[in-house]
């Protein structure tokens, strides 16, 4: 136990009034004319240590009118400001009572964590009583000291987060021997959240590609139903066809009627041709109509037909994907290429079966198969 501020004076002695009287242990002899050391405020008082050392208690005696067994405090106010540094030039404010309304007597600061400093400084701001700030005793201490008996007192736990250059130095050594450990399971964590990212995305895009295959097949369906739409006006239309060809053959007696009506009047007779060539030509007319009809209708099938079989196979060309970028046997597969291959088809423009000429497109699933996996 030791009092680290003994005997030392301040890097300010020359601005003090007997300097050393505030570090040399007396903290009973003191009036109002001695037993202290003082000056105009405001005031620095710095005590170095030497080097950096740990610091557990800074305390401090300011004029109050108790020495000497008096037992009146005295009315007047210190304000003041308490910082440590390890350098001498960048100090870490400790406690300041400067925007309060200040006191007098012990005031006692306890460094709850490992402090290490070099410098300790107080710095008068202000004295209610006169032009002066006046240190009984200042004291610095690197363990616990002996309690102040008196009770004009102020005590402050104080955490000041500063080690020393030792405790430093001790601090990155223990960091860096623990960092391979630390970092080597932060960066398993990482890869296995990094990994569960990419599964998730593989997975969030084979959802969306079955949902593409859900649609594909959807329209299948609904090319079939419109085909069938189709071939049963096709089937319409042609029975209608045959009812009225054969009207036409066997019943439809409107050409002879036309004939006969003629000769029973001769002034009608020149317009004979004229009558029966307009007859035929309607009923070639109403014919090539049907038949047309009939044609359009056929052809509608074989489009729907030929959709059906491209969407069907493009639907099953997803599933084919899916199944080998999933699958566990295709370890080994180029999965991209065969997801390319699958996309090429899907998207690549397929002729519609509506005139015969129309080229077939390969299959689909042949398509895909035939990669060598």
């Amino acid at each position: 136990m030791a009092n680290l501020a003994l005997g030392k004076l301040p890097f300010e002695k020359d601005v003090w009034t007997t300097p050393d009287v505030a570090t040399n242990g007396d903290v009973t002899n003191y009036n109002s004319n001695s037993g202290f050391a003082h000056a105009s405020w405001p005031c620095k008082y710095t005590i170095d240590l030497g080097s950096s050392l740990q610091v557990r208690v800074v305390r401090f005696l300011l004029w109050d009118n108790l020495g000497q067994g008096k037992s009146t405090v005295h009315s007047r106010k210190y304000k003041f400001t308490l910082s440590i540094s390890n350098d001498g030039e960048h100090y870490q404010q400790v406690y300041s009572n400067k925007d309060d309304l200040g006191g007098n007597g012990w005031y006692v600061f306890t460094f709850l964590n490992d402090t290490y400093t070099r410098f300790v400084q107080l710095e008068g701001h202000y004295n209610s009583a006169n032009e002066m700030f006046h240190i009984v005793e200042f004291e610095i201490h690197d363990e616990e000291p002996r309690p102040i008996l008196g009770t004009n007192k102020h005590t402050f736990d104080i955490v000041t987060g500063i080690p020393g250059e030792e405790r430093i130095k001790e601090m990155l050594d223990t960091a860096i021997s623990e960092k391979s450990d630390v970092f080597k399971g932060l960066d398993e964590k990482l890869k296995q959240i990094d990994s569960t990212l990419r599964q998730s995305t593989e997975l969030i895009n084979q959802i969306d590609i079955i949902r593409r295959s859900i649609d594909f097949q959807r329209e299948s369906v609904n090319n079939k139903h419109r085909g069938y739409w189709w071939l049963g006006g096709s089937l319409g239309g042609l029975i209608g066809f045959f009812v009225l060809l054969v009207w036409f053959i066997y019943y439809d007696d409107h050409a002879i009627s036309i004939i006969t009506e003629a000769s029973k009047h001769k002034e009608f007779i020149q317009f004979t041709g004229y009558l029966l060539a307009s007859y035929f030509i309607g009923k070639g007319l109403l014919i090539s109509i049907l038949v047309f009809a009939i044609t359009w209708c056929l052809k509608n099938f074989r489009a729907e037909r030929h959709n059906y079989v491209v969407n069907k196979h493009k639907a099953m060309s997803l599933t084919v994907a899916i199944s080998i970028l999933t699958g566990e046997e295709y370890g080994n597969t180029s999965r991209g290429h065969v997801f390319i291959d699958a996309m090429k088809i899907v998207f690549a423009h397929q002729p519609t079966a509506f005139s015969s000429e129309d080229v077939v497109s390969p299959s689909i699933v042949n398509a895909i198969t035939s990669k060598e996996i």
